[in-house]
């Protein structure tokens, strides 16, 4: 038996939704996706304006907040259902739809802090009738850096059973470095802002200007300050403490350190030495991954994998490697984060209990779940069920 997720995600400086079809193979153990398509819904102008300014003030008590709710929801609905069409399938060939409890919570993005505790899984299932897996990325930072199931997992189901290391550089709204090798364990390491970085500078309201090239454009115009970034790696030492675990409550108060310390320079000055700073922050974790997880291949991950000029610094940062961009392994890079939902609710539903709704247990499952259709949620439970007894 084939079944197909729908992962679904909305991340730091993306102003929309990503969506990704996968085909997941009946085995037990270590599962290989199979990639079948993916697609992009932008948010209305109404929503990124109210997004820009949470960036500045975030607070559910906003007027707006309940119709920011809505909209988002209906917008997740909409482009699930329009993504299964495109598929040329029907919403009963859907085995479950993946996405995360808390909007945003996994991007360390002041824009998000007011959507702290809601998402849209329950809108999803009532709206479509599909099975949502809301995986519980709130609330998670005291999870060890080395075991972060949403990155671990998805990286290690590509690349942990080649012949050969292979080391992910992910550059979504926060960074994240895992490493893999035949023989050792996946390790997981969290470097910080990113995409949560860049928004929080360059604040657009507009969707016309979305998109990684035209914050890489801007960005080769300007001019690296010195004493910015020196500002901010004092910053980051005392934020974030290197040699420790960091998390992404680290990397939120980070950014709100920041937030108005940089109003004095020109934007095309902060976004170059903000890309510098990136770049800084993936250097000091790389020196922490082991010389065993560094000698095969270098794939970038995330939204900003595209990003031009990132992608130069980091790679004379990297000197003799050469980068690949996960496109090359064939899932495009800005829809990395919606694969790695559709993947990591496929193991919710094959090791995790359900649980109806968004827990608020100490010890978190992997995730929570909102039953769609009587016919969608028997099949998750029969599949539950059936995999409970083989692997008992």
């Amino acid at each position: 038996m084939i079944r197909t997720i729908l992962g679904l995600h909305a991340g730091a400086g993306e102003h929309g939704v990503h969506s990704v079809l996968i085909d997941i193979p009946d085995q037990m153990g270590l599962i290989r996706p199979v990639f079948r398509m993916g697609m992009y819904q932008a948010f209305p102008l109404e929503v990124c304006r109210w997004l820009a300014k949470a960036g500045d003030k975030p607070s559910r008590e906003s007027r707006y907040f309940d119709n920011a709710c809505k909209i988002i929801a209906d917008q997740f609905s909409t482009l699930a259902l329009s993504t299964i069409k495109e598929a040329n399938l029907k919403e009963e060939s859907i085995f479950a739809v993946g996405c995360d409890s808390s909007l945003g919570a996994m991007e360390g993005s002041r824009r998000f802090l007011a959507f702290r505790g809601w998402g849209p899984g329950q809108d999803i299932s009532q709206t479509t009738g599909l099975s949502v897996v809301s995986i519980n990325s709130d609330g998670d930072a005291g999870r060890s850096s080395s075991f972060d199931p949403v990155f671990s997992y998805p990286g290690a189901s590509i690349f942990a059973q080649g012949n050969e290391p292979v080391l992910m550089i992910h550059l979504g709204g926060v960074i994240k470095i895992s490493a893999f090798a035949p023989g050792l364990p996946s390790l997981t390491f969290q470097g910080g802002p990113c995409a949560s970085l860049f928004e929080l500078i360059f604040n657009t309201e507009s969707t016309a200007l979305l998109g990684v090239d035209f914050l890489s454009k801007r960005a080769v115009q300007g001019k690296m300050q010195q004493p910015l970034l020196d500002k901010w790696s004092g910053l980051a030492m005392r934020c974030m403490p290197f040699g420790k675990s960091k998390s992404r409550a680290d990397c939120a108060l980070f950014l709100e350190e920041i937030q108005s310390g940089y109003k004095d320079h020109d934007a095309e000055d902060l976004l170059c030495s903000a890309h510098h700073f990136v770049i800084e922050l993936i250097k000091n974790q790389m020196e922490k991954v082991p010389a065993e997880y560094k000698g095969g291949r270098y794939i970038i991950t995330g939204s900003h994998a595209r990003n031009g000029f990132l992608r130069h610094l980091l790679g004379l940062a990297l000197a003799d490697k050469k980068l690949e961009i996960a496109d090359s392994c064939g899932i495009p890079a800005p829809s990395w984060d919606s694969f790695s939902r559709a993947l990591v609710a496929t193991y919710a539903l094959d090791g995790v209990n359900p649980l109806a709704g968004n827990s608020r247990t100490t010890i978190r499952p992997l995730a929570s779940f909102y039953p769609g259709s009587n016919a969608s949620w028997g099949k998750c439970l029969r599949w539950m069920e059936r995999h409970s007894r083989q692997a008992g």
